[in-house]
């Protein structure tokens, strides 16, 4: 389909909190200017990426809400406080230090509840679909475990859920207190692409890279990344600033601590993860899928030769097709 065929707008909406404001990128077929409860999708990224790298990377054959929009939906991808072109909180603005991680999950909630007020007064609906990836899995499920009848499904790919794993825990805790978050971690970190790719690069069978994605992908993966804070361009090397708070998530999960309770969830629950993916693991599939118990319809995919980065590589139309399914239902 024609790329002139499908409309963007960016909104940058006000926040439940004073001074914060939200940016959230809108994709539809031109023409299209309701939805019904069905085809309106909110996108929620992970833990270091903006929602517009996340989801809508400017690669020809790689924008998720592309090809969601093309198919009829109704797409929106929010980036969270001290992300992409949202808000960034104050404690972003100084010297990390030793001061609380910034934009934990539970205050990402009042981001999505922000948005998803947005957007259900914008298109007059009354229920809308989530799909989260990464640490968006546990952000949106804890949004949905909190208002059930605003959501009609929920996509979570590499989806996480708490279980105590003492190895992931020790990495941020406190070497002179053990069992205590660091607060030598900080409120935010910079980030730079040698981090990003070991990641994603150590996930890959030796020799099978140019197997399993597309080196220009990775390059504009990256180059989006830095397109949203110019002082991380400025640096040498360029590194983006992100929020500590996922991380501080990230350590309660691994102390057996949730944001929520997957038993709240009654909506129809799709787990999708890649087989090589080294964050999200089977252990937290596994133990998620089995606590959604009160899912009226429930289904964990595993995608053979794919990571955590699934949608920027070759089995992306796959990851793709398979949430479209879902969704659809």
């Amino acid at each position: 389909m024609p790329a002139r065929a499908i409309v963007q707008e960016d909104h940058f909406i006000e926040s439940l909190d004073p001074g914060i404001r939200l940016h959230l990128r809108e994709k539809r077929l031109r023409g299209r200017r309701r939805a019904d409860p069905a085809a309106a999708v909110l996108c929620l990224h992970g833990q270091s990426i903006p929602a517009p790298a996340a989801y809508d990377l400017p690669v020809p054959g790689y924008s998720w809400l592309d090809w969601m929009a093309a198919r009829g939906m109704h797409v929106f991808a929010l980036s969270i406080r001290g992300y992409g072109l949202s808000t960034r909180p104050p404690e972003m603005s100084a010297p990390p230090g030793n001061v609380p991680p910034a934009s934990r999950g539970l205050v990402a909630q009042r981001d999505i509840e922000a948005a998803v007020r947005f957007i259900r007064r914008r298109l007059e609906i009354k229920q809308l679909n989530l799909l989260g990836w990464s640490w968006g899995t546990t952000t949106s499920a804890t949004y949905t475990a909190n208002n059930g009848p605003l959501v009609r499904r929920l996509a979570l790919y590499a989806p996480f859920y708490a279980y105590l794993d003492p190895e992931a825990a020790a990495r941020a805790e406190d070497p002179r207190r053990p069992g205590r978050w660091n607060p030598g971690n900080g409120a935010w970190r910079w980030a730079t692409e040698a981090v990003q790719r070991e990641r994603w690069d150590g996930s890959i069978p030796k020799g099978q890279h140019a197997k399993w994605r597309e080196e220009r992908a990775v390059r504009r993966f990256w180059k989006e990344q830095l397109r949203y804070d110019p002082a991380g361009r400025r640096r040498r090397p360029p590194a983006v600033r992100v929020p500590n708070g996922a991380m501080a998530d990230a350590y309660d999960r691994a102390k057996g601590k949730a944001t929520y309770d997957a038993a709240d969830i009654a909506c129809p629950v799709l787990l999708i993860r890649g087989d090589h993916d080294r964050s999200s693991r089977d252990a937290h599939g596994t133990t998620l899928f089995n606590a959604l118990r009160n899912s009226r319809q429930k289904r964990y995919v595993i995608l053979g030769n794919a990571t955590h980065f699934a949608q920027y590589e070759w089995c992306r139309e796959q990851l793709f097709r398979e949430v479209q399914l879902f969704l659809e239902g």
